[in-house]
């Protein structure tokens, strides 16, 4: 089921905003890195 989905940094604040799919509750979008170079510590949010 494809999903839209809100990614925030913890580190510096930034957001995006991207379409994933959700598989038995993991939602997966490729997303990898910051544009400050943080690679984890994100939060993420489904969108209705």
């Amino acid at each position: 089921m494809r999903v839209k989905v809100r990614i925030v940094c913890k580190q510096c604040g930034e957001s995006y905003i991207l379409r994933g799919i959700k598989y038995h509750g993991i939602i997966q979008t490729g997303f990898k890195q910051c544009l400050c170079n943080c690679t984890e510590g994100f939060l993420v949010e489904e969108q209705a």
